[in-house]
């Protein structure tokens, strides 16, 4: 474990040391408050117009959670799609491109080390990430004028949802990174397969019965849907750890093919 914390405190120095993770925290912040602004004045739009027509009831079930956050966690979701292939392209590629993986193959450092320490430092930049758009529900909660406010429950799973899908996403992109040693090529295919994950929920709407509830648990943003709303499923937590799990295991496997070849 100390080999790896060392490893991810490199990484992060990396990080820090270059735009990659400024940039990308300024693309994630910008477009996630185009999508809360967005929704924030559908919001808006909807108690004025329960307003104008004196409807309580609607006004009642009128809430954040439902009508802002729920549909931005989906569209932060979508967003990481675009964002995590430039954030995991180098981790592993960079290394096997300028020949310098060699020296860590030449030092008491585990294959397991190599990519555990690499996984900590890109979940640590998603957790970032993530928490600079926590001023979203920080707003909101100062601006409330009804005694409910935010929703804090909520919105602690529906973040927690959305950190399980980047750390999928992250583990993915890890994958691909240690299969060659193009940055470019690594951004490209991780992208591709993360957008694979999320179109091919819309082939669901063509099946039935088994084929679609298959179709269904494979997108992987679906998932997400639970969480947004305060629940947590096992389903989608299990799937979740699932891909994690199997990420990190396939990039062992290729760190250590790569070390005996």
């Amino acid at each position: 474990m100390k080999n790896s914390l060392a490893i991810a405190r490199k990484e992060l120095n990396v990080y820090f040391a270059t735009p990659i993770a400024y940039v990308m925290f300024t693309l994630f912040v910008v477009i996630g408050s185009y999508f809360f602004l967005r929704l924030l004045g559908a919001y808006q739009q909807a108690s004025l117009q329960y307003m104008r027509f004196n409807s309580p009831e609607m006004m009642n079930r009128l809430n954040f959670q439902d009508a802002i956050f729920r549909n931005l966690f989906g569209n932060l979701g979508v967003i990481l799609i675009f964002i995590v292939p430039f954030l995991t392209m180098r981790l592993i590629a960079e290394e096997k491109g300028s020949k310098t993986i060699e020296l860590l193959y030449t030092t008491p450092v585990t294959p397991g080390d190599i990519v555990l320490g690499k996984y900590l430092a890109s979940i640590t930049i998603l957790a970032c990430a993530l928490g600079l758009t926590l001023l979203y529900p920080v707003l909101l909660q100062l601006l409330a004028s009804d005694a409910s406010g935010v929703e804090w429950r909520s919105i602690a799973t529906g973040y927690l949802g959305l950190f399980l899908l980047g750390a999928a996403y992250m583990s993915l992109g890890l994958f691909v990174s240690s299969l060659t040693d193009s940055q470019v090529v690594a951004a490209l295919i991780t992208f591709v397969l993360l957008l694979m994950t999320w179109i091919i929920g819309w082939a669901a709407q063509e099946l039935e019965g088994v084929g679609r509830e298959i179709v269904i648990y494979l997108a992987s943003v679906s998932h997400l849907d639970s969480f947004s709303r305060g629940v947590l499923d096992l389903k989608d937590i299990t799937y979740y750890l699932s891909v994690i799990v199997l990420g990190l295991f396939a990039t062992h496997r290729a760190v250590e093919a790569h070390r005996w070849s």
